[in-house]
């Protein structure tokens, strides 16, 4: 089974789309402590509904919370634009040793290119669960569309264009 690595945006945005449940029931998925004070503890205050919808996950076993070790490869990847969630879930990937890391963060994304480290922006997760057949291609598109707001529109046309062609 494969072992995925999310950040707080890319949590979040799968939990308003609706498929963080599926996804975390087909792959062992791991959040670092820090992703978890951010989107849970901090989003519990705020009475944000996806953070108790996350916290729900990680009472469930769904989702499992890690403290992160830190990586000397990981220090001189990082770069000021990236936050603490970011830094701490490539940490955790290296910890782990993951198969990818899930984020749609544009700078993460630019250090996970350049050192050839996988990915998967929250869009693309929506398609490859339809392609595995874990959700249906309405449900991917209803997903897809309920991410509208958080994603580029490209990002949307192609993931909506991507499951419509899937055979």
């Amino acid at each position: 089974m494969l072992s995925l690595v999310v950040d707080a945006d890319c949590l979040i945005k799968l939990a308003k789309s609706g498929v963080l449940r599926r996804l975390l029931e087909r792959f062992r998925c791991f959040i670092s402590d820090v992703v978890y004070e951010e989107v849970v503890v901090r989003g519990k205050s705020r009475l944000y509904e996806d953070a108790f919808l996350v916290d729900e996950f990680v009472a469930e076993g769904l989702l499992k919370v890690r403290s992160v070790k830190r990586d000397e490869r990981v220090l001189g990847m990082l770069v000021r634009s990236i936050g603490k969630g970011e830094a701490s879930t490539l940490m955790l990937f290296f910890n782990l040793g993951a198969d990818a890391i899930l984020t749609d963060d544009k700078a993460f994304i630019r250090i996970l290119t350049r050192h050839r480290i996988p990915f998967i922006t929250s869009s693309r997760v929506i398609v490859r669960l339809v392609k595995l057949g874990v959700i249906g291609r309405d449900e991917g598109i209803e997903a897809l569309n309920k991410l509208k707001p958080y994603i580029t529109r490209e990002d949307h046309l192609a993931a909506v264009r991507a499951i419509k062609e899937w055979r």
